[in-house]
C-alpha cells in the first residue's frame, strides 16, 4: 500500500503581531501618544496607522516572535493603559 506522508512545518514567518494601544480622532493626539511612549519607555517600535481622516491607531510592532512581543507588552504595562489589544497581522 502506498501511504502518503505529509510533512507539517510550522511557518515561523507567519508570526506577526501588533499591540494596539489606542484609537484617536486626530493625528495630533496619536503623535502625542507616540511621543509619550518614546519618552516614558524603552520601546521604539511605535507606529501610527491612518485608518481614515478621523481614525488613527497607535500600535507597537509588528513583532515576529513571542519574546519581543512579550517584552514590549511588559514594557508598555508600566503606563497602565486600559484596553491593550494584541492583534495578529
Amino acid at each position: 500500500s502506498n501511504i502518503e506522508k505529509k510533512e507539517s512545518k510550522v511557518n515561523v514567518k507567519n508570526f506577526s503581531y501588533i499591540i494596539k494601544i489606542a484609537d484617536f480622532y486626530f493625528m495630533k493626539s496619536a503623535k502625542l501618544m507616540k511621543k509619550r511612549i518614546l519618552e516614558e519607555t524603552n520601546i521604539n517600535k511605535i507606529n501610527i496607522n491612518k485608518m481614515s481622516n478621523t481614525n488613527f491607531i497607535v500600535f507597537l510592532g509588528p513583532f515576529n516572535d513571542l519574546n519581543t512581543l512579550k517584552n514590549a507588552f511588559n514594557a508598555i504595562s508600566v503606563l497602565e493603559f486600559e484596553n491593550l489589544e494584541i492583534i495578529k497581522q
